[in-house]
């Protein structure tokens, strides 16, 4: 699975918004995540604003949300 694909699998399964994955990703790593990040990883490839979702990103919120109990 992409992880473009995996990143906003695990933000539905979690039912969390765009901004609260910025924010358990940058609890999870010690580094800023802002919104307008989670956006362009997210944002349709023919958009000027998208960006590739980097893998760290999507261990990163895996992780959080596993640390959380929200996912299994």
């Amino acid at each position: 699975m992409p992880n473009q694909a995996a990143f906003a699998a695990l933000i539905d399964q979690a039912g969390i918004t765009q901004a609260r994955a910025a924010d358990l990703i940058a609890e999870e790593t010690k580094r800023p995540c802002s919104v307008r990040s989670v956006r362009a990883w997210l944002a349709d490839a023919d958009k000027t604003s998208a960006r590739p979702c980097p893998e760290w990103a999507v261990s990163a919120l895996r992780d959080r949300l596993r640390a959380l109990g929200v996912i299994g």
